[in-house]
């Protein structure tokens, strides 16, 4: 399973590097003066979603950094206190010498730690900004919904005359126009940045959580049964967090179109019902993110992938019972 992770963490690394440009342009785009805060509610908005985003990061994080804890920490621990031969946490190395290996040994396995903690810490950072990009695209559409929600005439702009009253709304709702627009291009730069990463992730994780299934199967001791439990647990989280991401995104763009009726609409004047309607035909096709064009970010996907993995699993479980004589 470590090969298929390989290729994924592998792939992020690029992800990362090579389109440095294309992530700091994303970044500033976050920036913007349209995404910012300017009313309490919004500031609330936000501010709650950076935590739930800063919640994730640290409970992912806790999550690898426990598994690294039974891959290489536990099994130092348990030579210690019991006596018992030590192993290297992940490639054996068996086209060695048994002398050649066991004289490098501690070398071969401190290199072999130092790398895997890398790899997570990769991994945990790769995969973060990802689900929190798209976070942050959620956290604006709620902003966005919430003011056009709330595109009514306040009381200290209700004793001006129609005229002045439409003037205003007409403008606030052409600034939230603009903020759409610039969502939807902060989607799209985001769906150009993840597009491949995204495709061989979900690709990816089908076998790694068969082949981790597949664990259970040959447990060899406590250790690894709770390495292999909390390594398919982060697997599972790694695809099912942006997949929830993706279906959140899609949701609360399609809430655009109720959002605008809520506002007070209906005696406005012939150009704000124009742009009303543009808006609403903007928003009548929702954001959606997906791999390469193959497959959306959606719950629907987790869910196949999941089944998939789970359907591969029971057919080697059922080759080896064959091959076992457990079945006829």
């Amino acid at each position: 399973m470590f090969y298929f992770t390989e290729i994924v963490v592998t792939t992020k690394v690029f992800m990362v590097l090579g389109f440095r440009s294309k992530l700091l342009d994303i970044m500033n785009h976050l920036d913007c003066e349209e995404f910012k805060a300017t009313d309490e509610n919004s500031r609330k908005i936000i501010d709650k979603h950076v935590y739930y985003y800063k919640t994730y990061w640290k409970i992912f994080s806790t999550l690898s950094h426990l598994s690294y804890f039974f891959l290489v920490l536990l099994p130092i621990i348990i030579a210690k206190l019991m006596g018992t031969n030590l192993e290297l946490p992940i490639c054996k190395y068996y086209f060695f010498d048994d002398k050649l290996r066991n004289r490098y040994f501690y070398y071969l396995f401190i290199y072999q730690s130092i790398g895997m903690y890398a790899q997570m810490t990769y991994n945990v950072n790769a995969d973060t900004l990802m689900s929190g990009l798209i976070l942050m695209a959620v956290t604006q559409l709620k902003v966005l919904n919430y003011k056009l929600s709330n595109l009514k005439v306040t009381a200290e702009h209700s004793k001006l005359s129609l005229e002045i009253q439409d003037n205003i709304q007409y403008q606030k709702l052409n600034d939230w126009l603009k903020h759409h627009y610039l969502i939807t291009t902060f989607c799209t730069k985001i769906q150009n940045l993840i597009n491949v990463t995204m495709l061989i992730q979900f690709g990816m994780s089908a076998a790694t959580i068969c082949v981790s299934l597949c664990g259970f199967l040959m447990m060899s001791s406590t250790g690894t049964l709770m390495f292999v439990s909390s390594y398919l647990f982060v697997m599972i989280v790694e695809i099912f967090v942006p997949a929830w991401m993706g279906t959140q995104l899609s949701y609360e763009s399609r809430e655009s179109v109720f959002a605008i009726y809520d506002s007070e609409w209906i005696p406005r004047s012939e150009k704000f019902k124009r742009n009303m309607r543009l808006f609403v035909e903007c928003t009548n096709v929702p954001i959606i993110l997906r791999g390469v064009k193959m497959f959306p970010l959606s719950l629907e996907t987790f869910t196949s992938i999941m089944k998939t993995a789970y359907s591969f699993f029971t057919l080697i479980r059922n080759v080896q019972d064959r091959e076992n004589g457990r079945i006829s």
